[in-house]
Formats: C-alpha cells, sequence, structure tokens
C-alpha cells in the first residue's frame, strides 16, 4: 500500500538517542498513555449469555450452511461435526429437532457463569499475549499542536519524517493505518460467524486478522493523532528488545519546535546530518493566525 507522510515526534532526550544511536523505541502496550489499547474488552459483542443464545441457536444452521464443506476444527470436534453433517444429509429433519432442543427455554445446555469465567481468562490469556508486541507509532500530521504539545515537550522537541527504502526491504513499508471506533472491538464481530469460522474457517487467517484488528483499533478519543503503526512481535526464545535500527536514509526531514533550546538545536542538527547529510530540515514559527508553519533553514 502506498503510505502517506509519515511523522514520529519525539521529546529532546528521544531525538537525541533516536539520532545518536540509529534507532526507533518501538514502545510495550502496556506503556501507552491508552491502557485499553491493544486490549480486547469482550469476546462478543453481546453479554455472555445472549452470546451463548446466539450459539445455541444458530449451530444448526452454520452446519446445514455448510453441509457439503469439510470441517477445519481439530479433533475430536472435526469427527463429531462430520457425523451431525452425515445425519443431516440422510435426515433432513433431524436439524429441526436438534434446533428446537438447543432453543428449548427448559433445558438450557450451558452453565452461563462457567463460560463467563472462561470468557474473561481467555480475555486476560489474549490482552498479555499481545504484551509480546513492539509498536513504532508515527502521525500523518506535522504540525498538530497536540502531538507538539504532548509527545515533543511541549514544543521543545522534534519531528522526523519517516521514509521506508523501497530498495532495501524496509520494515516501514510495514505501517498500517489506525481505525478509530466509539469503542474497542470484540474479539469476534458477529457471534454467528464465530461459529463459521471455528469449524469451517481459516484458522491462521482468522488469528491474523483479529490481531491486526486489536493491534490497528483505537476509540475516537485519540482520532486526533492520525496514527500509523509499525507492529512486531517478539518471537519465541528471542530475548525481548525496545529498539530496532533503521537505514540513515529513511530519516529525511527534521522539524525543530518552536520552543528548542539553541544548544539542543545545534546538538540534533549535527546528528541528523552525520545520519543523511541530504536531509531536509525545518523549524517551527507561528504564522499570523497563530498556526504553526515551518521554514526550511
Amino acid at each position: 500500500m502506498t503510505l502517506p507522510p509519515l511523522f514520529k515526534y519525539l521529546d529532546v532526550s528521544g531525538a537525541k538517542l533516536t539520532l545518536g544511536n540509529r534507532t526507533f523505541k518501538h514502545a510495550k502496550p502496556s506503556d501507552f498513555n491508552d491502557t485499553e489499547d491493544l486490549t480486547i474488552q469482550s469476546i462478543f459483542a453481546e453479554d455472555t449469555e445472549e452470546a451463548l443464545k446466539k450459539i445455541a441457536g444458530g449451530f444448526t444452521d452454520v452446519i446445514l450452511r455448510h453441509l457439503d464443506e469439510e470441517p477445519t476444527c481439530s479433533s475430536p470436534m472435526k469427527e463429531k461435526i462430520r457425523l451431525i453433517q452425515r445425519i443431516y444429509r440422510t435426515n433432513p429433519g433431524a436439524a429441526e429437532l436438534v434446533r428446537a432442543e438447543l432453543m428449548n427455554p427448559g433445558k438450557r445446555i450451558y452453565d452461563v457463569e462457567y463460560h463467563r469465567d472462561r470468557a474473561q481468562a481467555f480475555i486476560a490469556e489474549i490482552n498479555e499475549f499481545m504484551q509480546g508486541y513492539r509498536v513504532l507509532c508515527v502521525s500523518t500530521h506535522k504540525d498538530s499542536e497536540r502531538m507538539w504539545t504532548e509527545y515533543a515537550e511541549k514544543h521543545k522537541g522534534v519531528s522526523l519524517r519517516i521514509q521506508p527504502n523501497l530498495a532495501k526491504d524496509s520494515k516501514f513499508q510495514l505501517f498500517r493505518p489506525v481505525i478509530y471506533r466509539e469503542k474497542r472491538p470484540p474479539l469476534y464481530e458477529d457471534t454467528l460467524e464465530f461459529i463459521a469460522g471455528a469449524l469451517f474457517g481459516d484458522h491462521e487467517a482468522r488469528i491474523k486478522e483479529i490481531v491486526e484488528r486489536i493491534i490497528h483499533t483505537k476509540t475516537l478519543d485519540w482520532q486526533h493523532e492520525g496514527e500509523y503503526r509499525l507492529a512486531i512481535p517478539i518471537r519465541k526464545d528471542e530475548e525481548p528488545w525496545i529498539t530496532l535500527p533503521y537505514h540513515p536514509e529513511e530519516i529525511t526531514e527534521l522539524y525543530l519546535g518552536l520552543e528548542m533550546e539553541k544548544s539542543d538545536i545545534e546538538d540534533i542538527v549535527g546528528k541528523a546530518c552525520i545520519i543523511n547529510r541530504d536531509i531536509a530540515i525545518f523549524r517551527a514559527k507561528r504564522d499570523g493566525g497563530g498556526k504553526l508553519v515551518f521554514d526550511k533553514l
């Protein structure tokens, strides 16, 4: 995908480390300002009891829609689904009997409290799993007052433009946009699709889609950030890390904050020019209307 211009806001210390060490710090999710970021709060869109009712009511319909498909779930469930499919094919009336039994209000086939506890344990497990990712967050805005205030030390820091080097197959090609929603998504958006996917779906693709949604979804309170993210998992048996190197030519522009100290400007500009002698350098100022604009130095 074609990426828009992307900017990383840094305070003075972060700028000196990033340019001096030629690495970007990638944050652990638990260090984010938004404590619910990279987490799930629920398995389904509905309450657990309502989700269980939907599952019981929709199970038969899911089997009928996939009557001639090979189940992809693991054993022993796979063999059970094959048997149910065979019964429904040879005796279509059996499906209605099973549906009526599952929906019989006098015969609840599930323990709500048990499944609610299991759901909470699973949520905690997923959220702990997400702590194994390291995330580099950038913005599409270079002139955001809030971003300069909150992430660049109240205009004392900098913003760096990152441009991936395609010829070197840069990891920065993997930046993806954040989608902003009213609230964080559940693990499964649709309860019946959860059943179909669990029994007949491509499990690897489902897991990838779920993880991508968790990583790249934030609430509307953060929409002003115009965020893109690069999320990289720490591999099994790999030592935890917080920084990764970049190609020097990928830092193409340096924006100096409005309130930067002269000594910091000299130090940071010096480091930037050592990294990339062709880097474009800009200094922030305010126009007649008080808006942030940048002069090229």
